[in-house]
């Protein structure tokens, strides 16, 4: 009995781990497909607007709301799909930076442009002592820092600028391609009041449209492993049962009551097999950086419950199989 608890501990453990594992797969491929749409998430509207605009005054409309909280717009460069003009409101979603600093609230109100570059661009700036720039059109702003992460991303090739107060006020937005995304989902009719524009629609990317539309195919391989640890977990209902034959034979001779039997063996099951569960579990997010911890909760407990239900039912027909024999 000791031997069989003690294998299912472990055999529980491992797999909560390994599905700890394929969670961070999944955590990382969402943050791939994010960085690949410039760090924007897949909520992000695309907007036009009804009249002839500045940068500066579509700003402080956006500045002025309190619809609209925690918010970011890209004005993407129509010629050049690595430039793009960044402004933000609030607590604004930021990407992960690899050196230095992204914009803070105060790079809006400069009286010079500042730029963040992707990884790829970092060899190209032009650092005389402790201050890197990055030459665009004959011109040198400075770089507040470098973006990007391990894997590597479309990201890793974008420019973000922050352009002065002064440029604002100068600069069409009407001339640019104009994405709003917050770090939570915006209202599109908010939206579409607050910035005054005629047309307010998502963002038609083929990474989001994988991703909204059908998860299995954005994330086929990580499907696969969890669909294989589930299947490992009622397996090892399986492999217990044959414990319970020998145990049950037992029963019959000491004449034990059959259904305090079940309901023993059963709490005995439920229990080690939650303990290697809830070990695996801890052991995965102390060894992995993981930042969504429900999905991986809700799996497992679920993945808890089915096996639970399925030691019962074959438990329940192992027995009646014996009976039938004796």
């Amino acid at each position: 009995m000791i031997k069989k608890n003690v294998w299912l501990v472990l055999y529980a453990t491992l797999l909560a781990f390994l599905s700890v594992s394929l969670f961070l797969k999944i955590q990382e491929r969402n943050l791939t497909i994010k960085l690949n749409n410039h760090n924007l998430s897949a909520d992000a509207y695309l907007i036009k607007l009804k009249d002839r605009m500045t940068i500066a005054q579509l700003d402080n409309k956006l500045q002025n709301s309190s619809k609209l909280e925690d918010v970011q717009v890209h004005y993407q460069d129509k010629k050049s799909k690595n430039i793009t003009y960044f402004y933000g409101v609030g607590n604004f979603a930021v990407p992960p930076m690899i050196s230095g600093s992204f914009f803070a609230l105060a790079d809006f109100k400069s009286e010079v442009n500042v730029a963040v570059v992707g990884k790829n661009l970092e060899n190209k700036l032009y650092t005389p002592k402790d201050q890197s720039y990055l030459k665009i059109d004959n011109k040198y702003i400075p770089v507040l820092g470098v973006m990007g992460n391990h894997q590597g991303s479309d990201l890793d090739n974008q420019i973000f600028i922050s352009i002065s107060e002064q440029q604002r006020a100068k600069v069409l937005a009407n001339n640019f391609r104009i994405v709003i995304d917050g770090k939570r989902a915006l209202d599109k009719k908010s939206v579409k009041k607050v910035l005054s524009a005629s047309s307010v629609r998502h963002i038609n990317r083929k990474h989001f449209l994988i991703q909204q539309d059908s998860w299995v195919v954005s994330h086929l391989s990580e499907f696969l492993g969890l669909a294989v640890v589930t299947l490992a977990f009622l397996s090892g209902a399986l492999l217990c049962i044959l414990f319970a034959r020998r145990r049950y034979l037992e029963a019959i001779f000491l004449k034990r009551d059959i259904k305090k039997f079940i309901f023993d063996d059963w709490q005995f099951f439920a229990l080690f097999n939650g303990l290697g569960t809830i070990f695996g579990i801890i052991i995965g997010l102390l060894a992995f950086d993981i930042t969504e911890y429900i999905a991986i909760f809700v799996y497992n407990f679920a993945v808890y419950l089915l096996t639970n239900c399925l030691y019962i039912v074959l438990l329940k027909r192992q027995i009646k199989k014996l009976n039938k024999g004796d």
